[in-house]
């Protein structure tokens, strides 16, 4: 056993002195050498090229903007031109009722005898005339018209 292995009022064994570590060295990146860099030259837009083309979008959103305010114009027409259409519909209803409603056998005989003079034919001045019932109509077949446009001057021409 080796003496003094033990310190005095401790049941740890003393532990010989290390030899020193040598301190850790902090390594410090190396430091950055100032280089001289070279500027990049800078870019040179065509400045007439880039004004002509903010006026060309300048000019195509005027355009749709004066064509969505035409637009929006033509909308409000057409609303007025329904309401002016359904306010003559309605009158024309109420004329139609009117009408229906005036026309009686007994008025029209009444309005020809006294307004116009007419009078019952007696019973020899009646002729009948027996009229067949036809379910169809015979229409004559009318020409249009020929407009004179650009294309039939050039068909006349080749023909």
């Amino acid at each position: 056993m080796e003496p003094n292995r033990y310190i005095y009022g401790s049941a740890a064994p003393k532990l010989p002195k290390q030899p020193l570590k040598e301190e850790r060295q902090v390594r410090r990146p190396p430091e950055k050498r100032k280089a001289v860099i070279a500027m990049p030259e800078p870019v040179k837009y065509p400045m007439g090229g880039m004004v002509f083309c903010i006026a060309v979008g300048f000019v195509i959103l005027f355009t749709l903007i004066c064509r969505f305010a035409a637009i929006t114009e033509m909308n409000g027409e057409l609303a007025a031109m329904n309401a002016q259409l359904e306010q003559l519909k309605d009158d024309n209803r109420k004329l139609q009722a009117e009408i229906s409603a005036s026309i009686n056998q007994e008025n029209i005989r009444r309005i020809a005898e006294e307004r116009l003079n007419m009078k019952m034919p007696d019973s020899y001045q009646r002729i009948p005339v027996n009229v067949p019932k036809v379910n169809y109509s015979i229409v004559t077949r009318q020409e249009p018209e020929e407009k004179s446009t650009l294309f039939s001057f050039l068909s006349d021409l080749i023909q």
